[in-house]
């Protein structure tokens, strides 16, 4: 520096003038140097971490879901999938490439020039190589699969799309080992670099489909904008899945990979490791479930129906379940052609929840309705009616037909063998808004707030336009016709009858444990009373003893309670469930129109032990033939399973593998 001012003291012109531009371009040099290390350094180096890095999302396990015994109903098995780490093959991809090229120019004369060997470049050399990688990877392919016994076809198009893409991240070669499939692959590729076994969580459904439409089902999930890759994951898509989707999922985590100037993985590093979902705990016991849809698909081929089960004491749902059914893990694994012409049938409609999701004229079920008005209208039980085995309105050709035949019929006979002329007759004189109004103290008609998509069925409250569109067909709704309602409706009605006047709102789901923690957040309270039903105690124990006589009442062979053959053994005529006794009421009701023939809505509604209610089991059974034929064997053996849940101790939660990959 000194020597740069002794040239500016100088007198000579033209050195000064040189001098001040080496001194010029010293300080332009320095300012440069500032401002690239010092002032925008930090923007140098993200730019240089973005070109360098590759964030990748690591999705998290997915939180269990199970039932109020801890048995896992949702869970995640290890999913092992055979890769390749396309970066530990660039030796093989480069010979293979020389011999590709070598094989191209013997098939170009014309780059032969003086017997010299020309450079491929552009177009053909990227081509060629291309062409070189895919030959690699189809014959590992190949090799993998012949010693794993499982054809690999190769995709050319996915591998160049994942080579040109994520190179950085291994490309799959078969998915989903067998058990047998992962012991050889240890054998014969362990020490292989380039080959390896991953491992990714995946989710299992135990039981198939056991309460598929409660539980729902999970997508996959699409890759989030902020990654340049995202593994597989998952989000849910229907029923418990989607209602506690925040809950179960997790969070995401972070990964970077460093890659080199070809993209292909250098390092990797967790920045932000993935979080698992909670598990989520229902109030359904498995052994009464499984009870209940098995007993549901034994009714015929493709049941069309389904079962609700309540304790009556505080509202919990100790099953639900729907038929025809599906197995959730199709749409995780990926459905079949022919399944999924079966999930579309608009008949079977195989994806609709009919416990909450479907609504159904509940037939002589709500004679139970109909029982409460013309009691609080002053219906004399004792009172004997003539019944000719048929209603038939004055001035009417509309004959409703009695299966309970024609006879002297006071309330408690009338109600045990469910005669239709009965209660038209004495409930036309109590009028329609009276019916409607006592529907409405049950809140039927009207959505449940279970948490689950469902619908509200058709009870219109008591007024002007319920007159209007009922009033015509007044004889239809004393018996069930022309009102619709859910099956969990009516289980919530049963139960009110049960336990005295209590309606509760139902609840499905009980608690949430956080991952990685031993404490529960309570999601709903039990026993939230929702509505406290008025109904005179007289009143009340004259409906009980009429439902216990449906089930239990055998004065001859035409003169016992519709439910009684399907409650007692054939041969000694001794009650099946011993001593848990049941009060029921079966029902049907038909329904019309539309391109098929007429046909049944059937039902069975009960409660038991009578003694010491605790439990109300719903059954319905569309396209049935009555109620005591095709539902109330479902509801014995829902019974026998209640009975042996009381007298087994609960379960051990399931351990190993499937149920703790968390």
């Amino acid at each position: 520096m000194t020597f740069i001012f002794n040239l500016l003291n100088r007198d000579e012109r033209p050195l000064r003038v040189l001098t001040i531009i080496v001194a010029s371009g010293l300080f332009i040099l320095l300012a440069g140097l500032w401002l690239v290390q010092i002032a925008f350094g930090s923007r140098y180096q993200d730019n240089l971490k973005r070109q360098s890095f590759r964030t990748v999302a690591i999705p998290p396990v997915r939180g269990k879901i199970l039932d109020r015994n801890g048995q896992a109903l949702a869970a995640n098995r290890p999913r092992y999938n055979a890769v390749l780490y396309l970066e530990d093959l660039q030796r093989e991809f480069d010979d293979t490439y020389v011999g590709v090229a070598n094989a191209y120019r013997r098939q170009q004369p014309e780059l032969a020039k003086g017997g010299k060997r020309v450079a491929l470049k552009g177009t053909v050399r990227q081509e060629l190589k291309l062409e070189a990688y895919c030959d690699v990877v189809e014959g590992i392919s190949a090799r993998v699969g012949g010693a794993l016994g499982a054809a690999v076809p190769f995709d050319t198009n996915r591998f160049l799309q994942h080579y040109t893409e994520y190179p950085y991240v291994p490309y799959q070669i078969l998915p989903d080992l067998a058990p047998r499939q992962v012991a050889v692959f240890a054998e014969q590729f362990s020490g292989q670099p380039s080959v390896e076994l991953e491992t990714q969580p995946v989710r299992f459904y135990p039981y198939g489909s056991l309460a598929a439409h409660l539980l729902g089902y999970v997508l996959r999930k699409d890759p989030e904008a902020s990654f340049r890759y995202s593994l597989p994951n998952y989000e849910g898509r229907s029923g418990i899945e989607k209602m506690f989707e925040s809950d179960l999922s997790g969070q995401t985590g972070v990964k970077s990979v460093l890659v080199n100037n070809l993209s292909y993985r250098q390092h990797e590093e967790i920045d932000t490791p993935s979080e698992p979902g909670g598990d989520v705990y229902l109030t359904i016991d498995l052994g009464v479930q499984r009870a209940a849809e098995a007993a549901l698909d034994s009714v015929m081929p493709n049941t069309r129906g389904a079962v609700v089960v309540m304790d009556v004491r505080n509202g919990d749902i100790l099953a639900m379940c729907s038929s025809p059914t599906f197995d959730p893990t199709e749409y995780v694994t990926g459905t079949s052609p022919a399944e999924w012409a079966r999930l579309s049938d608009p008949d079977l409609a195989p994806q609709m929840d009919r416990a909450i999701g479907g609504a159904f004229a509940p037939g002589s079920t709500f004679k139970i309705i109909t029982s409460i008005a013309c009691l609080e209208e002053g219906l004399n039980p004792n009172e004997e009616f003539d019944s000719p085995g048929y209603y038939e309105a004055p001035g009417s050709h509309h004959r409703i037909g009695d299966t309970a035949g024609p006879g002297i019929f006071d309330f408690k006979r009338a109600f045990y063998k469910s005669s239709n002329t009965y209660f038209i007759h004495y409930g036309m004189r109590v009028g329609l808004r009276k019916l409607l109004e006592v529907a409405k103290r049950f809140h039927l008609g009207e959505k449940t707030h279970l948490g689950l998509p469902e619908r509200s069925g058709f009870v219109p409250p008591p007024g002007e336009m319920a007159q209007s569109e009922l009033q015509h067909s007044l004889a239809d709704v004393c018996i069930g016709q022309e009102i619709t309602v859910t099956p969990v409706q009516l289980a919530g009605m049963i139960s009110v009858i049960a336990n005295g006047g209590r309606l509760f709102w139902p609840r499905v789901v009980e608690k949430i444990r956080p991952a990685d923690s031993d404490t529960f957040e309570q999601v709903v309270a039990p026993g939230r009373v929702r509505d406290t039903v008025q109904i005179n105690p007289e009143h009340l124990a004259l409906i009980r003893q009429a439902m216990v006589m449906d089930t239990e009442t055998h004065n001859s062979d035409t003169d016992k309670g519709s439910a009684y053959d399907k409650f007692h053994d054939p041969h000694t005529g001794a009650p099946i469930l011993g001593n848990f006794r049941v009060a029921g009421k079966t029902g049907s009701a038909e329904v019309k129109g539309g391109e098929h023939m007429p046909y049944k809505t059937t039902w069975f509604t009960s409660y038991g032990p009578f003694e010491d209610p605790r439990y109300a089991v719903v059954v319905m059974v569309d396209h049935g033939s009555f109620g005591g034929i095709s539902c109330a064997p479902v509801a014995v053996k829902v019974y026998q399973a209640l009975i042996k849940m009381e007298q087994t101790p609960p379960p051990a939660p399931i351990r190993g593998m499937v149920a703790e990959l968390k």
